[in-house]
């Protein structure tokens, strides 16, 4: 199983970022493409200035049709990080799922931050999964992991679990180096955890950058706060959990 992760770096332009990560996709052959939160965002402060059905159209909406068309290009599966989507009830921060041009699944953020709050984004609530020929898979975004509840039910049973990210380096959401959070998780239920962060800034702190492929007895691949492309096999620890589960 090749995971490629796209820790990628802000271009400063939403443009430019979106049709960063489409040269990336259609260019890397792999099993999955998984990408970090809110990948299209430019950095700094904008998401404070701009009214969210603004945000949408710049990012949200381009960067859907652009994950769209990419995985018609992709032999695998993309997790399409998370975007802004809008619906009649207002905007989700939402991960999308692609496969050969046609979407999976979608995932809502449930516990969103008291940023996201205030911005106006509204929380998920359904638990979703989607299957795959190395079994099935769980989505969750950023802060979702810190509530173990929501992580039990979405890790449960599955033999991996995305988890696109924006850690911060600097106060309120520091972030934590040695992912023992994504350790936790992967031990206590036996799956890889995929946790994909990006590089730039967000509401003008740093973004850590420290992307990772955790097994359930180990830290299998992890980068440093640059952009970086990597892909990961992980058909070993695969097997090793298949054992494992007997």
């Amino acid at each position: 199983m090749q995971i490629a992760i796209f820790q990628n770096a802000d271009k400063g332009d939403a443009a430019k970022n979106i049709h960063h990560v489409h040269d990336a996709i259609v260019r890397q052959p792999g099993d999955f493409f998984v990408l970090p939160e809110l990948f299209a965002m430019p950095g700094g402060d904008y998401f404070q200035h701009q009214a969210l059905a603004d945000h949408w159209r710049e990012t949200g909406k381009p960067a859907l049709e652009m994950l769209r068309d990419a995985s018609a290009h992709f032999e695998g599966f993309i997790v399409g990080g998370s975007i802004l989507e809008r619906t009649p009830q207002g905007f989700y921060n939402t991960c999308f799922v692609f496969h050969q041009g046609r979407m999976v699944t979608k995932y809502r953020k449930i516990h969103i931050t008291q940023d996201e709050v205030e911005m106006g984004i509204l929380p998920g609530s359904e638990i979703v999964s989607f299957q795959t020929p190395f079994g099935r898979a769980g989505l969750m975004i950023c802060a979702d992991c810190l509530h173990e509840q929501t992580t039990d039910r979405i890790a449960s049973g599955k033999t991996m679990v995305f988890l696109p990210t924006v850690a911060l380096i600097q106060p309120p959401h520091s972030g934590p180096s040695g992912h023992p959070v994504s350790k936790r998780i992967a031990a206590k239920h036996g799956a890889v955890v995929v946790k994909v962060s990006r590089v730039g800034t967000y509401n003008g702190h740093p973004i850590a950058g420290e992307s990772a492929v955790v097994c359930p007895d180990r830290v299998l691949f992890e980068t440093k706060a640059k952009e970086e492309l990597a892909v990961v096999d992980c058909s070993a620890s695969l097997v090793h959990q298949g054992a494992g589960k007997k």
